[in-house]
């Protein structure tokens, strides 16, 4: 097992996360504490999994997950900054890196993406992003070789900075679909996982390169 006693877990929302919380077991490690990597607000009325998925990590550890409660993409820069300067918001942002462990899942660029269908972002942006980006990882798009495409959107975004997964003693990369295979190789190209979870078919195309 990969979690110890009195570990703090980050995690991510969206069908993939809310997929492992369907299958966890109550566990019997104490003093876990859950956390979000990044902003849990929807721009729309669109699931984004975070009720769902918080309920099976709470049950699962016996704890109460430590909810961000902001838009994961602001409008501005500054609004972002203003706010990530509040005491509550801080904590909860301080707790995300200091986690020992986090599960993350990574996005495409499709136009059913989540991250598109939130909200957050105009049409522009996102066929801007569709050119210039494989998919984003904890919503932070990047290209082919991990690294970021659109520092300006990267500073409205309230999320753990991906490189600080490469400090995680478990950075653990839960994705699958071949859909999702550019920006699995993406993550793995920029070392952001220690750990992938992911299915026999694109495990194999890994393995193949």
């Amino acid at each position: 097992q990969i979690i110890h006693d009195n570990d703090t877990i980050g995690i991510s929302w969206g069908r993939t996360l809310a997929a492992v919380a369907r299958h966890l077991q109550p566990s019997d490690r104490k003093n876990v504490q859950v956390v979000y990597l990044k902003g849990t607000v929807a721009n729309s009325t669109h699931n984004n999994f975070v009720v769902e998925v918080t309920k099976h990590f709470n049950a699962c550890y016996h704890t109460q997950a430590e909810i961000l409660p902001l838009p994961v993409i602001f409008d501005n820069q500054d609004i972002k900054k203003m706010v990530v300067k509040d005491r509550f918001i801080h904590s909860i942002l301080t707790a995300a890196q200091q986690a020992q462990v986090a599960l993350f899942t990574v996005g495409t660029t499709a136009p059913d993406a989540t991250l598109f269908e939130l909200g957050y972002l105009s049409k522009q942006e996102i066929a801007k992003l569709q050119k210039e980006s494989v998919g984003d990882i904890v919503s932070q798009f990047v290209d082919a070789n991990g690294q970021i495409v659109d520092p300006a959107l990267t500073a409205r975004t309230v999320a753990l900075p991906i490189e600080q997964l490469k400090e995680k003693r478990q950075a653990v990369l839960i994705a699958g679909g071949m859909a999702k295979l550019p920006a699995i190789r993406a993550a793995l190209a920029g070392r952001y996982a220690n750990v992938l979870v992911t299915d026999t078919n694109v495990a194999l195309h890994l393995i193949d390169e």
